[in-house]
């Protein structure tokens, strides 16, 4: 499921309900025999630890955060090699300290 719904405003709306449910359910699964997990509202900030049911309920009231789009704190895996926009670089020039190349002048 697309994570579009984060961001929709209208938290009543049932594609932001469908997404937390979503959320709920992948959490628990990721987190089992967990009765707290750490709460994404916008309150919370991922700070705080939650029943889950609390956590289904501050989603409503507060609305998640809006940049948690992948949810690693929850058990989600990040492939860090696709999710970097830095370059690889494999060559790499050895770090000169200045004052060694001063020392050889004088």
């Amino acid at each position: 499921m697309s994570r579009r719904w984060i961001q929709n405003p209208n938290r009543c709306a049932d594609e932001y309900l469908d997404g937390i449910e979503d959320f709920i359910e992948f959490a628990h699964r990721h987190n089992p025999g967990a009765t707290r997990i750490r709460c994404p509202c916008r309150r919370c900030n991922n700070t705080l630890f939650e029943s889950i049911e609390t956590v289904g309920f501050h989603l409503v009231r507060n609305g998640m955060i809006e940049t948690y789009s992948i949810w690693n704190l929850h058990g989600e895996q990040v492939d860090h090699a696709s999710s970097s926009n830095a370059p690889r670089v494999d060559n790499v020039e050895p770090i000169v300290d200045p004052n060694d190349q001063v020392m050889g002048i004088i």
